[in-house]
């Protein structure tokens, strides 16, 4: 009778172990094994454009009364590589939104090429290609964390218009970013990621700026 009963409670323990194991594997987050990830999202950005950086920029000792929209809307994409379970290569793009200002030239400057008298606009837009390195917490576990950084190749490109003429510009460069942010995983191979990242953009001549850029992400694995 007591060897029954340790032989019950024996198979009783073998059948627990047994169901805990498809249990497990049937868990909603992924396995251990790093994989490849691709990622998109949208976000805003708060650039580190003021009056003073238009005139720096944009100004021939004419213009007054200059008003600037520093903020716009950003969008992102781009894939990772995993290379262990906390760092990744990360490549992508990121359109980080429109800038736009607007002032009133005296017309002192016109002899020198400079803005006709009146009204002047400059519309321009940002974005950038990027390469760099993430470190993050195990992708199996359900939330985590992760910092970002590496090198933004970017362009701001747009038009400039006064009240007689209207020409456009390309500024280029290369300088780095950092960033930080949360997930949390919705799926098996699924993540929702919040983020804030931080550019500089520096071509050494005519632009000295940065943004901040806070944005929400979907994470998809392979």
């Amino acid at each position: 009778m007591l060897f029954r009963s340790k032989y019950s409670v024996l198979s009783a323990s073998a059948l627990v172990l047994a169901l805990s194991v498809p249990a497990a594997q049937a868990s909603p987050y992924r396995s251990s094994s790093p994989s490849m990830y691709v990622f998109g999202g949208v976000g805003m950005s708060d650039f580190s454009w003021q009056e003073r950086d238009v005139r720096y920029s944009f100004g021939d000792g004419s213009l007054s009364d200059v008003e600037v929209d520093e903020q716009s809307s950003a969008a992102r994409i781009g894939f990772g590589l995993p290379v262990g379970e906390n760092l990744a290569f990360e490549m992508g793009y990121v359109n980080l939104g429109d800038l736009t200002a607007s002032g009133f030239s005296d017309g002192s400057q016109v002899l020198n090429n400079g803005y006709s008298a009146g009204r002047v606009d400059i519309d321009g837009s940002l974005d950038a290609l990027f390469i760099g390195l993430r470190l993050q917490t195990p992708a199996k576990e359900p939330i985590g964390l992760y910092a970002r950084m590496g090198i933004a190749a970017w362009e701001f490109d747009g038009r400039v218009e006064d009240s007689s003429r209207r020409g456009e510009f390309l500024v280029e460069g290369s300088d780095p970013y950092l960033g930080a942010g949360m997930r949390l995983a919705v799926a098996r191979n699924a993540d929702i990621q919040v983020g804030y990242d931080y550019y500089v953009f520096d071509d050494d001549r005519s632009i000295d700026m940065s943004a901040d850029v806070v944005s929400v992400d979907f994470v998809l694995r392979f």
